[in-house]
């Protein structure tokens, strides 16, 4: 699929490493006992006294005897995550000694400390999966592996702090994983990780970007330390790739934690192949531009040739925040930036179908379902899982469900919601708040056989969640702001059976798939509740379409076809040679030129007007009109020569009209005048409708900056705000242009069939079919040239050198004013070097 090796950074590594240290190291202090005392009785080992501070704590705060299980401890198989013994950051644990209570006063003596780098030199260490790592990133490439040509590998940190460990363990870390693990290890320090993800990731990006605004007491954003951090450890992500790059490599960043890391990898490898995926939400332009930084993370991930995101809306807000704030040229697939051009797609994450079937189909998975249909016979059973933080509703979610019980009081008594509560690194106070509402409504709607809610704020054992969504009648899932929810998926596919209705937030990323769920706003209360009726109520037939539209969906969606696409897209960006022209594209070479026009037997000569022949935005002066004129009618004895102008026809009939047997365009190519023939239209019957809606968009900007203008065409408006972009003025007309085009593409692109072109002091908007492509065409039907040099300097000229490089004519020759972004062939520096070029043509 590729043809070189994926090279896939993400925060980070999909493993990490438990060391193996004996229990008398593992606290940093132990008690001593008083030196005339005698040595302490025998006693049994359940009642042995703590030997550091920590067991003494978990013995004072120990229960004194073993309580009976509960009937949800009866039913569910509560699991820990695995505890695996890492070094401690200097934050962790100062968190950790803030966490203590007093405690009565302790004879100690020093012991080696656990985060010492004798202890972890001395430890043996195993290699584990990483928890914190992005798992479905992981599966998602896994699932294509033999599809790859070369490995995948991976780049990321360890998930734990590295101060502690010596060079010698570091570097025995680091051949592990590279050798047998696919990974390159960033060992980064712990201050660097804290400022990064702690702070900065945490606590300022991803509230933002789930449109979280914080208070000034606990806004993060303007502390220039946390953002120093995360621009350090991006750099170390680049330098490691940059460090094990090899030609032919694609580059793979991933998320929210290295949006500058494409543009630190472009400017040490220019050439290379740069992909970045978002998976969180991309907030809209209104709240992303709030973000003092927002400059250095939009102009970093724009280094990328591809930037995919979950859906149409995040890559929508996207593309409207570059135009406003850095008014770029951006369409519905991409951004033309001066130096390259930077695809935009779409390519919703999802799961591995067949390995998720086979883990549902294991034998406690299946007992499991009979236990839970047991306990829960003759009843509704509503499930969820959501991690305990703000953005995904759970608070919201028992609100609205006590509102159903409320409002349908036939269902209480028959149904249950099951809530599974995930703890989080992040820091909230919401565990409070949920466990007042979950008390009220258990309180409000119990007897002595039911409990509507069973709330549990702890992970089960994955066996028993693919139980639980067997086993439901519904799934509710309402977060206020989400990416792409797995959790949605797995359901549908656990449902094969029983086609329970999936309740789904609109503010989700998966939502755009399902057309088939049962929308709703979490805000809504009433709605919720609503659904909720639904969906126990629906029909089994109803049920059974929906789930098949659904699982329609998924399979479509998959976690194969999410990571093929990317890759597969990149791969032809690859094979596209020119995916970067800037700083490739060599300078005209006039005698190599020459001797093609002089080999040619019908050459023909492609003029744009403004930039090319004449300065931009300038009228002609006399002499250089004159210049001008003598030069393209030498031309014209010898060859057939088209000058495809934007202006008006009175203008450029004006300009260039007296000279004979030359062929003129205007509108860019809405007017053509045909070598010794009179004007006439390429286009009929064009729509026009849109003309005063734009008009009104257009003037109310030129009522608020100053100097600019509106020019109206036969086929297009133009936006000229030229005038007042000297001195102080310059800035805020940028602005407003970003603004007019944000504008127009939110109210008239949506509408109608016209689309918006930036200039480098414009904007015009004209319909799609006028473009300088389709009078390229024409002309070459009329001369059918053996030779043809095409010569232009904006975005209008670059669909003419597109359709020019792809014709079987012997020679072609396309070329740009100023080295930029373009799909010409070759530059040349400025409107005097055209002179010189049309010069050498006539003497």
């Amino acid at each position: 699929m590729t043809g070189g090796r994926v090279l896939c950074a993400s925060l980070f590594l999909p493993y990490t490493v438990d060391f193996q240290i004996a229990k008398d190291k593992k606290s940093r202090y132990t008690p001593s006992a008083p030196a005339n005392n005698p040595p302490p009785p025998v006693v049994p080992t359940a009642q042995l006294e703590p030997n550091n501070l920590i067991d003494s704590l978990q013995q004072q705060q120990a229960p004194p005897a073993a309580l009976p299980k509960t009937q949800e401890e009866a039913v569910f198989d509560f699991r820990k995550p695995e505890q695996l013994v890492q070094p401690k950051s200097k934050a962790q644990r100062e968190q950790d000694l803030r966490r203590l209570p007093q405690l009565q006063v302790l004879h100690h003596k020093r012991n080696n400390s656990i985060d010492s780098p004798s202890v972890f030199d001395e430890a043996p260490w195993t290699v584990k999966p990483c928890i914190a790592g992005n798992i479905g990133l992981h599966n998602a490439i896994c699932s294509i592996r033999d599809q790859l040509d070369k490995k995948c590998m991976w780049i990321g940190t360890l998930g734990m702090p590295t101060d502690p460990l010596s060079q010698s363990t570091r570097g025995k870390i680091r051949s592990t994983m590279i050798m047998d693990y696919d990974s390159y290890p960033v060992m980064a320090s712990d201050t660097e990780f804290e400022g990064h993800y702690n702070r900065y990731c945490k606590q300022v990006l991803w509230p933002y970007f789930h449109y979280v605004v914080q208070d000034d007491l606990q806004n993060m954003m303007y502390q220039d330390d946390a953002y120093e951090a995360y621009v350090a450890l991006n750099q170390r992500f680049a330098d490691v790739m940059v460090e094990q790059y090899q030609e032919g490599d694609i580059l793979w960043v991933n998320d929210y934690h290295l949006m500058l890391l494409p543009g630190m990898l472009r400017k040490k490898l220019p050439n290379a192949i740069i992909g970045f995926f978002l998976h969180i939400p991309f907030p809209s332009s209104e709240l992303f531009r709030c973000l003092p930084t927002r400059k250095q993370l939009l102009e970093g991930m724009l280094e990328a040739d591809l930037i995919g995101f979950q859906t149409y809306s995040f890559a929508r807000h996207f593309l409207q925040t570059c135009s406003r704030i850095l008014s770029l040229d951006a369409t519905p697939s991409g951004i033309q930036m001066d130096s390259h051009y930077v695809s935009v797609g779409i390519y919703p994450i999802g799961i591995d179908i067949n390995a998720l079937n086979k883990k549902r189909s294991a034998p406690e998975v299946l007992r499991s379902i009979d236990m839970l249909r047991e306990k829960y016979a003759g009843k509704k059973l509503i499930v969820a899982r959501d991690k305990l933080d703000y953005i995904k509703g759970v608070r919201q979610k028992l609100l609205a469900f006590e509102q159903f019980l409320v409002r349908h009081p036939e269902w209480r008594g028959k149904v249950v919601l099951i809530q599974i509560a995930l703890s989080t690194a992040e820091k909230n106070e919401l565990r409070a708040h949920i466990t007042d509402v979950v008390s009220r409504v258990n309180s409000k709607f119990s007897n002595i056989s039911y409990q509507p809610i069973v709330f549990l704020h702890q992970d089960i054992s994955f066996s028993q969640y693919l139980a639980l969504l067997t086993a439901a009648d519904a799934s509710l899932i309402t977060p206020l702001r989400d990416g792409m929810n797995l959790t949605s998926h797995e359901y549908i596919v656990c449902q094969e059976n029983n086609h329970g209705p999936l309740i789904l937030s609109e503010f989700t990323g998966t939502y755009g798939s399902f057309g088939a769920c049962l929308r709703v706003n979490p805000w809504d209360y009433r709605q919720v509740g609503n659904a909720i009726h639904e969906a126990l109520s629906m029909s089994e037939e109803e049920k059974a379409g929906r789930w098949k539209e659904l699982y329609k969906s998924i399979v479509t969606n998959s976690a194969q076809n999410y990571a093929s696409s990317i890759i597969s897209e990149l791969s032809k960006i690859r094979s596209d040679e020119m995916h970067r022209m800037p700083a490739q594209i060599p300078l005209l070479d006039l005698d190599h030129v020459m001797e093609l026009f002089k080999a040619s037997k019908n050459p023909l000569f492609l003029f744009d007007y403004g930039g090319t022949l004449v300065p931009h935005g300038k009228a002609a002066g006399a002499n250089d009109l004159d210049r001008l004129t003598e030069l393209l009618t030498k031309l014209t004895q010898k060859s057939a020569v088209y000058v495809i102008s934007g202006r008006t026809r009175p203008n450029i009939e004006r300009d260039l009209g007296s000279i004979p047997n030359l062929g003129l365009s205007a509108e860019n190519g809405y007017h053509i005048k045909l070598r010794d023939e009179e004007w006439e239209q390429m286009h009929a019957n064009v729509d026009l409708s849109w003309m005063p809606a734009v008009k009104e968009i257009f003037q109310y900007y030129t009522e608020r900056t100053p100097g600019s203008t509106v020019e109206t065409k036969d086929i297009s408006i133009v936006w000229h705000y030229r005038a007042s972009t000297v001195g102080q003025d310059a800035q805020f007309a940028k602005w407003q242009a970003a603004e007019c085009q944000n504008h127009i593409a939110d109210s008239v692109n949506k509408n109608f069939a016209v689309h918006a072109v930036t200039g480098k002091t414009t904007i015009e908007v004209l319909p799609h079919d006028i473009n300088k492509s389709a009078i390229a065409n024409r002309i070459l039907q009329e001369i059918q040239p053996d030779f043809v040099l095409s010569i232009g300097d904006d975005r209008m000229d670059e669909d003419m050198f597109s359709f020019l490089n792809k014709q079987k004519i012997p020679n072609v020759i396309t070329c740009t004013v100023g080295p930029r972004s373009t799909e010409a062939k070759y530059f040349v520096p400025n409107v005097q070097s055209v002179y010189k070029t049309l010069e050498a043509f006539t003497n």
